[in-house]
Order: C-alpha cells, then sequence, then structure tokens
C-alpha cells in the first residue's frame, strides 16, 4: 500500500479508536425517534418485520432521508466509500451500476442480461434490470444496506447481498410537502418535491414525487465540441395508501424515470509503445488537429460517441393485513419494465472507428411475494411462497475496425466483399503456413500459402495472423514484413465487422421460504432459515447476423452458422433448469442489555445463465452453473457511555463457487466460472460526543483470492488464463470514512449545521486477471515484447481519498439553503476498467471530478 494510503488509514484508525459507527445508522425519521441524551434507536425490516437495527444479528446498515440529505447521496455511485466493502463501479457512468459487497459483484461482466449477485429492491419488489437500477433514489425514507448472502427472506441473486430503496408513503395526516432547488458547476439544475394529500384522516392518503436533474458534462470531446458525462433525467412516483379497517394497510404505487444523457466517454489507452493501440494512436501524443498540443485531463476524442438513454416504468401493490394479534399476512406484487439504449457506445475513446457498439435491450418484469409472520413471546416464524419471472431482449451491434470501411472501399474493393475477421469457430477457413510452420520465415517459399482447415467456413486468417505477427516482432501497428509477404501470397485484407445480433433471455423463478426464531432463554436466540429455489433460464430467438463490407448486405449467420447467408435458417432456442437448497442459522446471544454476539452460517445462489454476449458463434452459446456461496460470520453489536457511543463488529469467511466472470478474447466476451474464498471484518462506529457534535467512522477489510481453478481449452466455460492467487475484481483490501456532524448555531428556530467526510479506497483490481502474468506488472512477459494489458489494469488500480463537505442553515425549519461539494480535493481517478485486446487497448470510466452547488428546500 502506498504510503498516503497508509498514512490515511492511520488516521482513520486512530479516530475509529474514539468514534466508529454506521453513520448509516444514524436516524431514521419514520421509525426511529431522536435520544437527546445519546443515539437514536434505528427501526429496519430487513428481516421482514420492524426491528432495532442493534438487535438484528446481522450485519446492517441504514442511511435515513436526512443521512442521505446530509452526505449528498443522490444517486447510486454516491453510496461507494459510505460503508465498509461496499463497492459501486459501472462501465457506463451511473447507467447500469455495478454493486459489490465483500467483493462479490458481477464483476468485470458488463451485458445487461446479467444479473446482480447483490440483490436491488424498492419496497421490497426485486429489481432485476440492471439499467433501472438507481433510478428510484429520491423522496426516500431511508436505505438499507445487508450484507452477505440473504438466501432465505431474500433468496433470488443475493449471493452477495441485499440493498432495499424504501419510498415515503403517505402518513395519512394533514398535507405536506417540500421542494427543492438546486445549481451546480457545470451548470447543473436539480429539483426535487413531493405533496402528500391526506384523503381521510387515518384512512387514505396520496403522495406524489419528482425528480430533475439537468447539466453540461464534465469530459469535452473536440471532434465534436460538445460536453459530455452530462445529466438528463426526471422522474416521478405515486403512491396512494388506503386503510380501511384497523389492521390492513394497502399502499398502491405507479412510478417512471428516464435518463437520456451523452455517454462519459471512456478514456482510450493503448498498450502499445508509445501508449498506442491497433490504429496507432495514442491520447498522450500531440494531436495535429488540436494545434499540435496533448489532449487535457477532462478531454477525450471521439468520433462515434452517443447518448445512454434508460427508462422505467412500474406499479407494485403491498397488503398487510393482521389477521390476528399474533398473525400478519402480507402480499407484495410488482410489474415494471425498462429500456436501455446505448447507442452508439464508443468503446476505444479516440478519433478513429476503431470499437463502437450499439446496446438495445428491452425488459419486462413481474414479482409476488405471499408471506405469514407469526409474532408469539418466545416464537417467531416467517413462511411465505415467492414467483418471479423477468424477460430481457436484445439486440446488439457490434461494430468494430469500422475505420477499413472507407479505406477498402475507397481503394476498390466491392461492397459485398466478405473477410471478416471472425476467427474462431465455423467461420474461420484458412490459416497461412507460417501459423502452422514456425521454422517459416517471411522469406521462404510457401511463407503464407494458404492452409484450409475448413472448407465450409469463409475466413481467410491470413492476413488478420501476418497484422499480429507484425505487432509481436515491432510492438507497433506500424510494422508491415508479415503482411507484406501475405499480400504478395494473394492473401485478401481482412474488414471491418459489423453484425446484428438478437436473442431474448428469461427467467422464471420460484420459491418456498421459512424462518423460526426461539428465544431459548431471555439471552440466548436461535433462528433457522430454510428456502428451495426452482430457477428456470431460456435463451430463446437468438441470431447474429454478420454484414458485408458496405454495411448492408447480409453475408453470413454466425448463430446459428450459414454461409453463404440463410434467412430461413430457424434461432437458436435453448434451456436449462436448476434447483437450490439456501438458508442460514444464526445463535445471538446477549452478554449486556446493550451488547449482542452473534455467530451464523447462510448460504446464497445466483441463477446461472447463458453467455450474453455470445455473437461469433454457436460454440460460444452455453449455460453457465449457478453460483453458490457458503458463508460463516461472528459479530457483535455494542452500545455503551451512556448510549453515546455504538459499536458494530463483524468477522466473516466465505467460500465460493461459479462465480461469473468475463474474459475478452479478440473481439467477444466469454463467461467463465471462477472459484475463491473471502475473508474479512469490518467496524462501524458512532460517537454522539455531545448533543451538537456526532462523529462516525468505518473501516472494512478483504482478503479475496481466486483458488482450485483448471484450465481446460475443450470446456468453454472454463478460463484461458490462470487466475490463481488473484484478489476478487473491485475488492479493495482496505475501505474506510470518517465524518462529523457540528451544530455551530441551534435557537429553536435557526439551525446552522455543517457535515465532512472522508472516505478511503484502497487498491483493487478491475478483472480476475491480475497482472496478466507481467512481472514486473508494468513491463511485457518474458519473450515478448508487447504488453497484454496497460499498467493501469495488470497493475491494480491505486487507492485514493475523497472528501466532502456540506453546510446546511435552517430557518424555522421550513426553509432551508445548503453549499455542498464532492471530491474537493478534485482527485483524478478510474472507477472502472476493461481489456479490449482485440484492439491492443485498455478502457477506462473515470470518476466524477470536483463538483459543488447550493440548493434550498421549502417544506409546508
Amino acid at each position: 500500500m502506498k504510503k498516503i494510503g497508509s498514512n490515511i488509514l492511520t488516521r482513520l484508525l486512530l479516530s475509529a479508536a474514539c468514534v466508529v459507527v454506521p453513520a448509516t445508522a444514524f436516524a431514521q425519521e419514520a421509525a426511529s425517534e431522536n435520544n437527546e441524551e445519546g443515539l437514536s434507536v434505528i427501526v429496519v425490516t430487513a428481516q421482514k418485520r420492524a426491528e432495532d437495527l442493534q438487535e438484528v444479528p446481522a450485519a446492517i446498515s441504514a442511511f435515513s432521508a436526512d443521512d442521505l440529505a446530509q452526505r449528498g447521496i443522490s444517486e447510486t455511485s454516491d453510496l461507494m466509500g459510505s460503508l465498509p466493502n461496499l463497492q459501486v463501479t459501472s462501465a457506463y457512468s451511473d447507467t447500469q451500476p455495478n454493486f459489490s459487497l465483500r467483493g462479490i459483484s458481477v464483476a468485470n461482466e458488463f451485458s445487461a442480461s446479467t444479473a446482480s449477485p447483490v440483490g436491488v429492491y424498492v419496497d421490497e419488489v426485486y429489481q432485476s434490470f440492471r439499467a433501472a437500477h438507481g433510478q428510484q433514489l429520491y423522496d426516500l425514507e431511508r436505505v438499507e444496506v445487508l450484507r452477505g448472502p440473504q438466501g432465505t427472506l431474500y433468496g433470488r441473486n443475493t449471493t452477495g447481498g441485499a440493498i432495499n430503496f424504501i419510498t415515503r408513503k403517505p402518513s395519512l395526516s394533514g398535507t405536506t410537502g417540500y421542494a427543492t432547488l438546486g445549481y451546480g458547476n457545470y451548470n447543473t439544475i436539480r429539483a426535487e418535491g413531493a405533496l402528500e394529500l391526506t384523503l381521510a384522516e387515518d384512512k387514505a392518503g396520496l403522495r406524489a414525487a419528482f425528480t430533475r436533474t439537468k447539466g453540461d458534462g464534465y469530459t469535452f470531446n473536440p471532434v465534436d465540441g460538445q460536453d459530455y458525462a452530462n445529466s438528463d433525467s426526471y422522474a416521478g412516483r405515486l403512491t396512494f395508501r388506503f386503510q380501511p379497517a384497523d389492521g390492513l394497510d394497502i399502499t398502491m404505487k405507479g412510478y417512471f424515470a428516464k435518463n437520456d444523457p451523452r455517454q462519459d466517454i471512456p478514456y482510450g489507452i493503448g498498450y502499445l509503445q508509445g501508449r498506442t493501440n491497433a490504429a496507432g494512436y495514442s491520447r498522450f501524443d500531440p494531436r495535429p488537429e488540436l494545434g499540435g498540443r496533448v489532449l487535457r485531463e477532462n478531454e477525450i476524442q471521439s468520433d462515434t460517441a452517443g447518448e445512454y438513454f434508460t427508462a422505467s416504468r412500474g406499479v407494485s401493490l403491498t397488503i398487510e393485513a393482521e389477521l390476528s394479534d399474533d398473525i400478519t399476512f402480507t402480499s407484495i406484487t410488482g410489474y415494471d419494465k425498462g429500456e436501455y439504449r446505448l447507442s452508439p457506445f464508443d468503446c476505444d475513446g479516440s478519433p478513429i472507428d476503431i470499437c463502437a457498439i450499439r446496446y438495445n435491450s428491452q425488459s419486462e418484469n413481474f414479482n409476488q411475494d405471499l408471506r405469514l409472520a407469526y409474532d408469539g413471546d418466545r416464537f417467531k416464524l416467517i413462511a411465505g411462497f415467492y414467483y418471479g419471472r423477468d424477460s430481457i431482449d436484445t439486440q446488439n451491434e457490434p461494430d468494430f475496425f469500422g475505420f477499413l470501411r472507407p479505406l477498402l472501399l475507397g481503394a476498390g474493393v466491392p461492397g459485398g466483399f466478405n473477410n471478416i475477421p471472425i476467427a474462431v469457430g465455423n467461420s474461420l477457413s484458412i490459416l497461412p503456413a507460417f501459423a502452422l510452420d514456425p521454422t517459416l520465415t517471411p522469406a521462404s517459399p510457401g511463407f503464407c500459402a494458404p492452409v484450409v482447415v475448413n472448407p465450409n467456413g469463409y475466413f481467410d486468417a491470413r492476413s488478420l495472423i501476418a497484422f499480429n505477427a507484425d505487432v509481436a516482432a515491432t510492438n507497433t501497428a506500424g510494422g508491415t514484413t508479415f503482411q507484406a509477404a501475405c499480400a504478395a501470397a494473394g492473401a485478401p485484407p481482412f474488414g471491418p465487422i459489423l453484425a446484428d445480433q438478437q436473442f431474448t433471455l428469461t427467467r422464471p423463478s420460484t420459491a418456498i421460504y421459512g424462518e423460526a426464531a426461539w428465544e431459548a432463554t431471555d439471552s440466548l436466540t436461535i433462528t433457522l432459515g430454510l428456502r428451495y429455489t426452482w430457477d428456470k433460464v431460456k435463451y430463446s430467438d437468438a441470431r447474429t447476423t454478420l454484414f458485408a463490407l458496405d454495411g448492408v448486405t447480409p453475408a453470413a449467420s454466425l448463430v446459428p452458422f450459414s454461409f453463404p447467408f440463410d434467412p430461413a435458417l430457424p434461432a437458436v432456442n435453448e434451456q436449462e433448469s436448476s434447483g437450490e437448497f439456501t438458508g442460514r442459522i444464526v445463535v445471538d446471544y446477549k452478554l449486556a442489555e446493550d451488547v449482542l454476539a452473534y455467530a451464523s452460517y447462510s448460504r446464497g445462489y445466483r441463477s446461472g445463465t447463458y453467455n450474453g454476449l455470445a455473437y461469433q458463434d454457436i460454440s460460444q452459446v452455453y449455460f453457465l452453473e449457478p453460483e453458490q456461496v457458503d458463508a460463516f460470520e461472528v459479530g457483535l453489536k455494542s452500545r455503551f457511555l451512556d448510549n453515546r457511543v455504538q459499536l458494530n463488529l463483524a468477522g466473516f469467511y466465505y467460500d465460493y463457487k461459479n462465480q461469473q466472470i468475463a474474459q475478452i478474447i479478440g473481439a467477444t466476451s466469454f463467461l467463465r466460472a471462477a472459484n475463491g474464498r473471502v475473508f474479512g471484518a469490518e467496524a462501524e462506529l458512532a460517537f454522539q460526543a455531545i448533543d451538537t457534535l456526532r462523529f462516525d467512522a468505518a473501516l472494512g477489510y478483504l482478503n479475496t483470492k481466486y483458488k482450485g481453478n483448471n484450465i481446460d481449452p475443450t470446456d468453454p466455460t472454463s478460463l484461458t488464463l490462470n487466475i490463481n492467487g488473484n484478489r476478487f475484481p473491485n475488492a479493495p483490501e482496505f475501505t474506510a470514512s470518517a465524518g462529523v456532524d457540528l451544530t455551530l448555531l441551534d435557537t429553536g428556530k435557526h439551525k446552522f449545521q455543517i457535515r465532512g467526510d472522508v472516505q478511503y479506497t484502497g487498491r483493487y483490481f478491475f478483472d480476475p486477471f491480475g497482472n496478466y502474468g507481467q512481472d514486473p506488472c508494468d513491463q511485457p512477459a518474458a519473450g515478448s515484447l508487447v504488453l497484454l494489458a496497460t499498467p493501469e489494469i495488470a497493475c491494480g488500480n491505486p487507492g485514493y481519498v475523497l472528501v466532502n463537505a456540506r453546510a446546511t442553515y435552517t430557518f424555522d425549519e421550513s426553509m432551508s439553503i445548503s453549499l455542498w461539494g464532492k471530491n474537493l480535493t478534485d482527485k483524478f481517478y478510474y472507477g472502472y476498467g476493461l481489456n479490449l485486446n482485440a484492439f491492443y487497448q485498455d478502457y477506462f470510466a473515470r470518476g466524477a471530478p470536483r463538483t459543488y452547488g447550493v440548493e434550498a428546500t421549502f417544506r409546508f
């Protein structure tokens, strides 16, 4: 760890010795009451019943609405750094966030069809479509984060944990509301508000909420003169609550959301000599088109950058009925639809058309959860039934090496020409002789003679292999020796890849579950939960069409394969089923009135899936078996010093099987299965020093390692690189945060508060492949001139520190004005990286630069 990280961690640990908790578990305005003599009681519903947070034998944190506002959490990326061992990253800015809890995440997989192993819920309704995650982060009552497998009460796709966003619902008393207007740098305007009407006191009420954000971006593209990574979103929600009789509570909700910003263009960094890519471009070279200067830190040249469009809409119905003093029935029903378009997505971050993809997906989801809860004196029981079904229709358009199209057409190559570099499976037809006989040199007779390896294929790979051989020999894209020899032998040039990939992924899931808690004594409680899940995964209507040089004429079908192109060939349809027992056992013991110790074993499960980005050959269409996590945890929850200090500790060990990770080979992504283990610890502390001064801090430690993985070239689900001993992606060894809340003025009518936060994220890797065999990590492997990944990928993402602050002046509780700032030191850092070896480059998504602004809130 670098010295700066060590110094910061030392300071945080010293602070934690006096002050640490989840500031997350501070005030939950609808479910806790202030305690003037210390910390407030936090009530959560993470275990499907209302409980004091400190009485729940699990690692759970909760943010209240006030907490979210004080910390400036307005989008999912703001959660990163707020909790120990929580990462939030994305290949596409705030579109399609990837949550990582204790090292468990989607790893480096970026397909919209991949379900997150951290279950995301809104008002307990499961959200399967990752592109829609975070679109309801407004007018919230609280956010609950459950770390560790949730295999009983949540079940579906919760190997890492669960995050539940709980929206505000009508209180059934009076007319209330608020409006917040804000302005920040990059000309960002943000508005949020809600209006609540009581239609019948204690009987019926209506709450309407909205949010709108629009602003310029922080990345400038000199190619078209526009700002990118801008904001342009709006959302609305209408909630109706009805209590027709005592013990019956009905809540109906409808919502919509839309996000339509220009893409956060990736930083493309080549790893050939001079940091160039396959087209010879480097963002670090002086650019003639810019007057000979080098690109600035906030500039990216892009020829094809487009928009990130996501939209969602849905309804939900929650019914809670008290059948008796001890028995409660709950029904939660949800239906939603989503749409996702990245069209086009520039994946090379350069002015040359090397890598572009048009992603288009539509989702439809239904969820039904029915449960009965019994709450006796010493025995509690929850039993339930769950059914969910989600369907994702996808149309992707890979568009690679597009710069070759005008070059070849300009040289007189006809538009119907087809030598498209799909060098795998059925497509590959011809290899050069030197690829099979390494003794041949470019001067040898027959050096590039055609060797037919598949007479039914179409691709003559001689020019492509010669290009790669020149790169290997010179460490540049400018070598010509091998290519010249193949051209002289009559090898045709290779062209661009333009394809249309379509498929539908449908995932019905059914489960029954139950959990019982028995208070054996006043101090000892034993909890046992069990769930059985039936999952089916249908991969249907799949086909990939490949287009000739003109980009219009169908040249071949890849999935299924036909050459020449046969439009009558039926699409591919496959399906797999699986069933799994999950659950947990927990033993907790009250060591004292405010000290709870617990030990638990739990099993988590994520459904198997198909390789969603398979487009080059039918051999790439395969099913990956389900994930499974066996987790062991011990913890301590405590309050002391007259209720002014709260300290929560947890330690854990995970045995992880079949983690779904992506391996990019050439111009396609393969979903692989990997095994490993995790162990770590967490500490969260809060200290109410005096009524006007509160400290909070958190510390997370992770030790992750892949182990027991074999390399098997005959198994499409197996890795082709050895990852044993490597760390998990998105799993920094240390995360830490510290914050302070200070009230400088409180006259009863007027209040002035300030909050400051420091967040540290340690070094972590973007993918499972470690240093790619490069030792040292910034040098080519022995016997090679060419890197397999940039140092930014192979050496790991350096640790970084973010500093945030907020000052709020409140007038008579009806109006407040706030000044805020995030990343105040303007730290430049990457949050996501991906290796693109077909283009000899990697791409990176940067974290947001310094942002600041002012906002006013009016309450009535």
